[in-house]
C-alpha cells in the first residue's frame, strides 16, 4: 500500500451537495485524518471513530433530535422512516465501489443477509461504542467505515421525489 492508496480511499468518500455544509465539513475531519493514516497510523482508528460521530451528528441535523437522543435510537427512526435503507449501501455488493486496502479479508460477492441496512447499523453502533469508550485497537479498515458511513449519510439527505 502507498500513501496515494490511502488518499484514493479518502476522495472516494464523497458527500453529495444536498448534504448540509455543516455535516460535510464534520464528515471532512474524518477524511483528512484517513488521508493522514499514512503518516500516523493511529489516525486510520481516529477517522473511523469521526465518520460515526459525523454519522451522529448527521442524523440530529436530519431528524431534528435534541442531544439527549442515543445514536441507537436515532439510528432506528432513520430506518423506521425508510431514510435508510439496505438498497442504499454498496459495501459488500458494488465491486467497483469496494475500497478495500491489499490483502484484506473481503466478504463473499453473494453473501447475503436478511436486513442489510439493520445490520449495518447495528455494526455501526457496536462499533463506535468500542471506540467511544476507549480501545488499543489499531487496523487499516477506516477507508472502508468511512466509504460505509458517507453513504449512510448521502441516504439521509436525498432529495425525495414528490
Amino acid at each position: 500500500m502507498q500513501a496515494s492508496d490511502i488518499y484514493e480511499m479518502a476522495e472516494r468518500t464523497r458527500l453529495h451537495p444536498a448534504v448540509p455544509d455543516e455535516v460535510r465539513s464534520h464528515f471532512a475531519m474524518a477524511q483528512n485524518l484517513l488521508a493522514y493514516s499514512w503518516y500516523c497510523y493511529p489516525f486510520n482508528v481516529a477517522a473511523e471513530l469521526h465518520a460515526y460521530i459525523s454519522v451522529e451528528f448527521a442524523l440530529r441535523v436530519r431528524l431534528a433530535a435534541p442531544a439527549s437522543r442515543n445514536f441507537q435510537s436515532l439510528l432506528k427512526d432513520a430506518m423506521s422512516t425508510g431514510l435508510i435503507t439496505s438498497s442504499g449501501f454498496t459495501y459488500g455488493r458494488d465491486p467497483e465501489r469496494q475500497v478495500y486496502p491489499p490483502n484484506t479479508q473481503v466478504p463473499p460477492r453473494n453473501a447475503q443477509v436478511e436486513d442489510y441496512a439493520t445490520t449495518i447499523a447495528e455494526a455501526m453502533r457496536s462499533l463506535r461504542n468500542d471506540l467511544a469508550h476507549g480501545t488499543n485497537m489499531l487496523h487499516m479498515k477506516g477507508g472502508t467505515v468511512l466509504l460505509v458511513c458517507s453513504e449512510l449519510i448521502n441516504q439521509l439527505f436525498e432529495p425525495r421525489g414528490v
